[in-house]
């Protein structure tokens, strides 16, 4: 492809970091309106056989929701998101995400998507916790997320051919590149080390999110977070950071997860003794909110003091006939295999492990982010569709709404017409991001070794360090106190990398809510505070230090610098 350097005009050039759902949905968009996309995968295209590379949307098992059944609404769909979001979803958002995903959803099967149905043709939908209705759209069983991802690069492959999208193939950003306010582009960086600026009219982010920094995990190895240090780095603000969701079933020893459509379709969880204990503690039991199914899960491992839970699906191949659990989660069934067991026969053990990043980069529903030229979809972006714990399947569906609604607004808002409005994206104002900051929030500087991973002094190293996900694990799993988060602190500050760099703005985040809400308890404050009900957010001044000297986080930068 030939270089756009420098260019604004008709069409626009758009720079897509990230091939998931998100970024996928974003591109095809885009060059349905007319622009000009490049793609950056940390994946390959390969052949026409092969799936984008990177990313956790082929890892998705459960299904994609969407109000479609006769009994079904939009309105339904939106309440149960809400109830999910503890207080704190953005209702504009949820309202947005449930009306516009039934079009989605349905231009997704008119396109090719081939959802399971049942004997009769009509779409099999399934049940997932926190939903009052069967809504969860699934493909080949358990392996949704890999057809989605298939279809999706499919559609990618045939713009590739056209001429309209370029797909940059094993390589990632180094850093964005800023130019009088606004990102007009960013440094590439390939898998052989070489290092290729890229300019661009918008840049947008669609690079995941963060749970990967945990070390019992059930995502793809890339989700470390790394797109919103970047956005950090040219000033963007970031949201809802201490909103970790930990999925509630995956299984021990591994990071294969057992989709919540088991116990939707009848499993349960038993503790060591063989007992049923979610009944006691929530009126849905298996199917109560992710949230506090973890939260339940880990209080009777610690109660117990062991290492997992058993969940018992043999019901469901006594009660359906043998072979039933193969043929529905025939993905879930291998990795069970693998281990040596055989969930038909007996229950397996299972435990949490961090799964979704609620908050990151703020974002309006068009995927602008508080600096011009720089977009912000899927889970690195945070919109507040989630608040506070994200409803189950609603991930693939706000990729592939919120994406879609980027691409086809990122070419109306270039960086040139940005230049000439001045500073602040528009549907992201003063008042709205002011309402958003705890009551003593001040602009945090963030300095810890020299910001790398790697050496290459731009903080989106690899970042692998034990240690901070040793101390993430301690200090901010599923339950946290002061006590925690100080020792958490000190260790994030002590080492170098964007790893600890992210982790040290998590831990601020958590800091500040002196309060237990979805995705974030603390013990030492076990009370949901009425007068805590809002998001909020931070602006961070990443700060790098000589390696042989890092800073202790007390001595953090704290000058005024209001989002």
């Amino acid at each position: 492809m030939t270089d756009r350097a420098g260019r604004v005009g008709n069409p626009a050039s758009i720079l897509v970091l990230g091939a998931g759902v998100a970024g996928m949905s974003c591109a095809l968009a885009a060059v349905a309106e007319g622009h000009d996309v490049v793609l950056v995968t940390p994946g390959t295209l390969g052949s026409e056989h092969s799936e984008l590379g990177g990313g956790n949307t082929a890892l998705a098992q459960g299904g994609i929701a969407a109000a479609l059944g006769a009994a079904d609404s939009a309105a339904d769909h939106c309440a149960d998101t809400l109830a999910a979001g503890a207080g704190i979803v953005d209702p504009s958002a949820a309202e947005l995400l449930t009306a516009e995903g039934i079009d989605a959803v349905r231009a997704l099967l008119a396109a090719g998507f081939a959802a399971d149905r049942d004997a009769t043709g009509e779409l099999s939908l399934g049940l997932e916790a926190a939903h009052r209705r069967p809504r969860i759209v699934h493909a080949g069983g358990d392996r949704t997320g890999a057809i989605l991802h298939a279809v999706l690069a499919a559609r990618v492959r045939g713009q590739v051919g056209a001429g309209r999208i370029e797909v940059i193939e094993c390589c990632s950003a180094r850093s964005l590149v800023l130019d009088g306010g606004a990102v007009t582009g960013a440094v590439l960086r390939h898998d052989d080390g070489t290092l290729a600026p890229r300019r661009a009219d918008a840049v947008v982010l669609a690079t995941g999110g963060y749970a990967g920094l945990y070390p019992r995990t059930s995502n793809h190895a890339g989700a470390r977070g790394e797109g919103i240090v970047l956005a950090v780095r040219v000033g963007a603000a970031v949201a809802d950071l201490e909103f970790v969701q930990f999925h509630p079933t995956v299984l021990a020893g591994t990071g294969e997860l057992v989709s919540e459509a088991v116990r939707g379709d009848g499993a349960v969880l038993l503790d060591g003794a063989g007992r049923r204990f979610m009944r006691a503690r929530h009126p849905l039991a298996e199917l109560a909110p992710r949230d506090v199914v973890s939260r339940e899960i880990h209080r009777v491992l610690r109660e117990r003091d062991e290492a997992s839970v058993w969940l018992d699906a043999t019901g469901i191949e006594r009660d359906r006939g043998s072979g039933t659990l193969a043929r529905h989660f025939p993905g879930i069934s291998a990795a069970v295999a693998r281990s040596g067991l055989d969930w038909s026969r007996e229950p397996i053990p299972v435990s949490p492990a961090a799964h979704y990043a609620m908050g990151g980069v703020v974002s309006d529903l068009d995927g602008r982010t508080t600096v011009p030229g720089l977009y912000a979809v899927g889970e690195v972006a945070a919109t507040g569709v989630h608040g506070a714990n994200r409803l189950a399947s609603n991930s693939l569906l706000e990729g592939l709404v919120f994406g879609a609604r980027a691409g086809r607004a990122v070419g109306a808002d270039r960086a040139g017409d940005w230049r000439l409005r001045g500073a602040g994206a528009r549907g992201l104002s003063g008042t709205a991001l002011a309402s958003m900051l705890p009551a003593d929030s001040r602009g945090i500087g963030v300095g810890v070794g020299d910001g790398t991973g790697d050496g290459d002094g731009d903080g989106t190293g690899d970042g692998t360090d034990a240690a901070v996900a040793g101390a993430l694990a301690a200090g901010l799993g599923i339950e946290r106190d002061a006590d925690g988060l100080r020792d958490a602190g000190r260790v994030f500050s002590s080492r170098p990398g964007a790893a600890a760099t992210l982790a040290s703005m998590i831990r601020i985040s958590a800091e500040s809510r002196t309060e237990s809400r979805g995705a974030h308890q603390r013990s030492d404050h076990p009370e949901t505070d009425p007068a805590q009900a809002a998001r909020r957010a931070f602006r961070f001044t990443i700060t790098d230090l000589p390696e042989a000297a890092p800073a202790a986080e007390s001595q953090l930068l704290r000058s005024l610098s209001p989002c």
